[in-house]
């Protein structure tokens, strides 16, 4: 029999709990899609549009109708064709060749407009005033400029002294990318605190003015800034002092020659450097983004060095990008730790279509990846590669044909080898391969001072040794003196030049007679 404990029980009910939820909310979803109609634009609906409508009037442009599209929208739509204002969930308008934003009659319902794809210039006062419940409103790809961006667009003119009548706007997407926007007007964004996503992208902002920055400052709540392509090569100290909740920032395609400083009190989960002239990363490059997940350095024409510990400081980074960049050459063994810690959170890679010739084998504990991309590089097919040759076997061996993408430049005998096939060329038996255990950093540079160390106390134990041999070498080599038995005493023996200069040494006197008589003491002291 079976025991389920309480816990395992607990969890078997939530998931059973969150499965439920989770149909529901599916079966939602698919019953609200099939109550909605789309309605094409100058269609007699006759209100058939039992929940909610999608108002079609895109490519409209060059077709005969009897009245123009502003002109159904604003009065026949409703009063000749049936359809419903208060059921128009979303309206249509791209690819016309519009030339303004006329304003829209009265719709409770509607949360999504789109302008895309026309040729804008301008938007009528109070055009958006009647769409209490509008959410998301696309006027990109138009030719806008900064002086169209007026508070009147979206909100009543309000009489002093008068209470307000006014309700706050429910937008929460802003999409005014490709345009002619220079700067944004300081009160533009006053009322529209509730706005998440803003896409500033493809204008010609060049730098963040004052007026764009106290702008930016009304916007607390947003969660995404796209600025793309828009020329700017620094920001101001306080430029995004009020965005705390930023955790996507798109900046690809600038000016920037180092990750910006101003960008490190957002919180970014997304961050986009794309294509900018940034030269080489560091350990100071990414401080402050210890909530990034995603980083995309790609497209860089003059990155060449990813430095010591650049990543250290992004814990929780799941996704990096660091493709196309010709001149990259050098990604430095410990650029993922320093000398405090590491972090093994990174699982996708993609460093294709470099100028890298090898890789070393401590720079990931590579079997934590769950994607690796590396093709199109220009691999120094030795040894050191040898790793690698392992790796990406294992690693695509249900992909096969991605092989075909790895293969050596160098050396010219191995020029256009398959870098998987990398072992059957060369004999590395003999080579030292450091072991891949990814303890390396602090631990690696103390290992070798323990080896400096070793070797300073070896060399002088060594040392003592041979000093303490050659003393008693010494010992052994130095001359004995003999003095033959009956020798006359009180001769004073004179080293040769040969010998070491020692003391004189005296023998000894030894009572003697000779006929009864003390002998002749001969004194030699020449």
């Amino acid at each position: 029999m079976e025991i389920i404990s309480k816990n395992h029980l607990s969890v078997v009910t939530g998931s059973t709990n969150m499965n439920l939820i989770l149909c529901i909310c599916l079966m939602g979803i698919v019953s609200l899609t099939a109550a909605q109609t789309r309605v094409k634009c100058f269609d007699n609906n006759k209100g058939r549009d039992k929940t909610g409508i999608i108002l079609d009037c895109s490519n409209m442009a060059g077709k005969s109708h009897p009245y123009s599209i502003e002109d159904w929208i604003r009065y026949h739509a409703f009063y000749d064709d049936g359809i419903l204002a208060n059921r128009v969930l979303h309206i249509n308008l791209e690819n016309n060749n519009l030339k303004q934003i006329f304003a829209l009659p009265p719709m409770t319902s509607l949360k999504k407009l789109s302008f895309k794809y026309n040729n804008i210039s301008s938007i009528a006062n109070k055009a958006l005033t009647n769409l209490p419940a509008l959410e998301e409103l696309d006027i990109s790809f138009n030719s806008l400029n900064s002086h169209e961006l007026r508070e009147s667009v979206y909100r009543s003119y309000q009489r002093p002294n008068v209470p307000s009548t006014n309700d706050e706007p429910a937008l929460r997407v802003l999409k005014l990318g490709y345009n002619n926007i220079h700067s944004l007007p300081p009160n533009f964004f006053q009322y529209l605190t509730k706005l998440e996503i803003l896409e500033l992208n493809n204008n010609p902002l060049l730098v963040i003015d004052q007026n764009t920055e106290i702008s930016l400052g009304y916007l607390t709540n947003l969660q995404v800034l796209d600025l793309a392509n828009t020329g700017i090569s620094d920001f101001p100290t306080d430029a995004f002092s009020q965005l705390f909740n930023v955790q996507t920032l798109y900046l690809n395609g600038n000016q920037f020659q180092n990750i910006p400083k101003e960008i490190r009190n957002m919180p970014l989960a997304y961050l986009n450097m794309n294509a900018n002239p940034i030269s080489n990363l560091d350990s100071e490059s990414f401080v402050g983004l210890d909530q990034l997940q995603e980083l995309i350095v790609s497209g860089m024409p003059n990155l060449t060095d990813v430095g010591c510990g650049t990543f250290a400081p992004l814990k929780k980074l799941i996704t990096l990008h660091m493709s196309h960049n010709p001149s990259l050459s050098n990604i430095h063994y410990d650029a993922f730790v320093d000398n405090t810690s590491q972090q093994w959170s990174l699982r996708q890679l993609s460093i294709s279509y470099t100028n890298i010739s090898s890789i070393d084998s401590k720079l990931y504990p590579w079997s934590m990846l769950d994607l690796f991309d590396a093709k199109g590089n220009q691999w120094t097919c030795d040894c050191s590669l040898s790793w690698l040759a392992s790796y990406i076997n294992e690693t695509f061996s249900e992909m096969p044909e991605k092989l075909l993408y790895y293969r050596c430049n160098e050396p010219k005998v191995l020029y256009s080898t398959l870098v998987s096939q990398l072992n059957e060329h060369i004999d590395c038996d003999d080579y030292v391969h450091v072991s891949n255990n990814h303890s390396h950093g602090h631990v690696t540079r103390l290992r070798h001072f323990i080896i400096v160390i070793g070797l300073v106390i070896g060399i002088f134990v060594f040392g003592t040794l041979i000093n303490m041999g050659c003393r008693e070498m010494k010992k052994v080599l130095k001359p004995s003196i003999y003095v033959p038995s009956g020798f006359s005493t009180g001769v004073k023996y004179r080293p040769a030049d040969f010998e070491e200069d020692t003391d004189t040494l005296e023998v000894p006197a030894k009572t003697t007679t000779i006929n009864g008589r003390s002998p002749i003491v001969i004194n030699n002291t020449d």
